[in-house]
């Protein structure tokens, strides 16, 4: 039979092994922010490659779709140029097939949709508002490329979603007037998917497991019922319940804030950070959740 002082020493190791695991945890839950932190800096540089790339592109197409433009306007034909855009067999089908990409629209001189590169069938843009959506759109049909961010209904029953848009002036020829506006929009869940795919490829090697949302203003993209990206990239509604309740203060700092929890009673330490996305807008923001797989 064991000696009180035999038990004593028995518990109190037992204290300090409980103690320790416990500082352990708490110091990969901060360092996986910490690492999340320099997540969200790159991912903010992400979204503006992103955007910025998607401008460029559109801009190479701006004959190739201008073309169709001449009146009397033809939305077969629009629609014909716009899916040609799709095809990896001409260089700005090439350029453009590296960008994740929700529609590409034409629009006219009101800034209402013309066609999507969508099939006949599929596309549920004709007429729909672009301008109004996106201010980015009636600086295009102004003269001048550019990007922005907006919320705009597609399908009806669709949820009413955020994009980040590229617009650039459509001409029939170098120099000529402005025929309508091209533009190119990634919805908000496409570019978490984006920015989460990269990540993972880089740290591939570290081996965590990621999430990436974006902060909308209300909630986070994509997760819940959000349809845009595969179920894999949706961010668990644990991990948006872990959420700190000041996440809006936060998006609005001008630093990337940090916060941590655990799962599954403490086996699972997380970090996490937020910071801002300014191309997306003054409310919305990066959220990038970081756990390594052996703690």
């Amino acid at each position: 039979m064991q000696s009180h002082t035999t038990r004593l020493t028995a518990l109190s190791l037992a204290l300090t092994a409980a103690l320790g695991c416990n500082r352990n945890n708490d110091s990969v839950g901060r360092e996986a922010a910490q690492q999340a932190t320099q997540h969200v800096t790159r991912a903010s540089g992400m979204v503006d490659n992103l955007l910025d790339g998607l401008k460029t592109g559109l801009s190479h197409a701006e004959t190739v779709v201008g073309a169709a433009m001449v009146a009397p306007v033809d939305a077969a034909r629009v629609r014909n140029r716009l899916l040609d855009l799709g095809d990896d067999h001409n260089a700005v089908g090439r350029e453009l097939s590296f960008f994740p990409t929700y529609f590409v629209i034409a629009v006219g001189p009101d800034g209402r949709a013309i066609a999507a590169n969508r099939t006949v069938a599929n596309d549920w843009s004709p007429g729909l508002d672009v301008g109004a959506a996106f201010a980015c759109v009636g600086a295009a049909l102004s003269g001048a490329a550019g990007t922005c961010a907006g919320t705009m209904p597609t399908r009806p029953g669709e949820l009413v979603r955020n994009y980040a848009v590229a617009a650039v002036p459509l001409r029939a020829e170098a120099g000529g007037p402005v025929l309508g506006a091209l533009v190119g929009a990634y919805s908000f869940g496409g570019l978490a998917k984006a920015v989460r795919v990269a990540l993972d490829n880089e740290t591939q090697r570290a081996r965590v497991q990621l999430a990436v949302g974006i902060w909308n203003g209300t909630r986070v993209v994509p997760s819940g019922n959000d349809n845009d990206v595969q179920q894999m990239y949706l961010v668990p509604q644990a991990l948006v319940a872990a959420l700190p309740p000041d996440v809006g203060a936060r998006v609005a700092s001008a630093r990337p804030s940090t916060f941590t929890f655990s799962q599954n009673d403490g086996a699972m330490q997380w970090g996490g950070a937020i910071g801002q996305t300014p191309r997306l807008g003054a409310a919305t923001g990066l959220i990038v959740y970081r756990a390594p797989l052996r703690q």
